[in-house]
């Protein structure tokens, strides 16, 4: 029998292979994900995994392995997508136990139940039929990489008693994951779950507000670090963008105020030679003191709509800080 296995096994690799090299559609097997799941737990051991994300170093090792093995050329996205793919199944399947009427089968690696016990969780959760009746060959290995409980070390909780702890303290990326996996948790929504009311949020929603922010920043990171990037290296970017973004907008602000500045320049009243005689032959300015003082209004617009606007004291005593006296005073 076991001879059996290890030939099933085999096969399973060359066809694998054979449908990488020529192209087309690429599929898993369960030897290839045990291969990847054993290669990043040898990494976590040696420290390459922190928080819910592996080193690039990690996934380096684990995808020169799965080519070296397979005789394939894998790309670090299809790890990536597979690993996506394994921990949502993973997900599924914890949360299916957590039933009452669920048992797991260690020989057959399914989850067993009667079929109206399905029907209604498939019900309740449609995403359940996925896991119905399928074989989940790495489950053991996948929680103890993945599961947040059997990482840490910590006794689990039920869903319901992991979102209470919203009220009282700040919960992992890992543990929102799970949440969300469980549909106990909608991410976008989650900030209005324990409002008291409309008019004040209590100090646990500012507190998960506050969170919200920061985990789209962790999961930028996380997701740079997975590719190889140096995350520092994007929040620093991240925090150059911002920087640019500010110098814009005063930037913006800057040439509305000269806009502003012109427009108002633009639609200020031109006075005739005419009006501009008349006005200072009228506050007393005399014939040799004319033509210096119309010079001085008409080469300065904004100065001219001014004087036109003062009474008539302020306008002499414009007139003669500029040097043009009044000598004759025609009110």
């Amino acid at each position: 029998m076991e001879s059996d296995a290890s030939n099933e096994e085999k096969l399973d690799e060359i066809m694998s292979s054979e449908k990488a090299l020529e192209g087309g559609y690429f599929a898993w097997t369960k030897t290839m994900d045990t291969a990847l799941l054993e290669v990043l737990r040898e990494q976590q051991l040696k420290g390459l995994k922190d928080d819910r994300t592996f080193h690039a170093e990690a996934y380096r090792v684990a995808i020169e392995s799965l080519n070296a093995k397979f005789h394939i050329k894998i790309t670090r996205e299809k790890v990536l997508n597979r690993l996506k793919t394994l921990k949502d199944t993973m997900n599924l399947a914890i949360q299916a136990l957590k039933n009452s009427g669920f048992t797991w089968n260690e020989s057959t690696k399914k989850i067993q139940a009667g079929p109206q016990v399905w029907d209604d969780l498939i019900k309740a959760n449609p995403k359940m039929w996925r896991i119905r009746d399928k074989e989940i060959s790495n489950l053991d290995l996948l929680r103890d990489i993945f599961e947040p409980d059997r990482a840490n070390g910590v006794k689990g909780n039920t869903p319901k008693e992991r979102l209470q702890q919203w009220k009282d303290s700040i919960m992992t990326i890992d543990e929102v994951d799970q949440l969300q996996a469980d549909n106990v948790l909608v991410l976008d929504n989650f900030e209005n779950l324990t409002a008291d009311n409309q008019n004040g949020a209590s100090s646990s929603t500012k507190s998960m507000k506050k969170f919200s922010s920061k985990l789209g920043v962790k999961r930028k990171s996380e997701e740079a670090e997975s590719k190889g990037i140096d995350s520092r290296s994007v929040l620093n970017k991240f925090d150059e963008g911002i920087m640019i973004m500010k110098e814009s907008m005063s930037g913006i602000a800057q040439q509305l105020a000269i806009g502003n500045e012109y427009f108002m320049k633009s639609n200020m009243r031109v006075y005739s030679g005419a009006e501009i005689y008349a006005e200072l032959k009228r506050i007393g300015v005399t014939n040799d003191k004319m033509i210096r003082a119309t010079r001085l209004l008409k080469s300065d617009k904004e100065e001219m709509d001014n004087f036109f606007a003062w009474p008539d004291e302020l306008k002499r005593e414009w007139l003669q800080e500029k040097g043009i006296d009044c000598w004759s005073f025609m009110d």
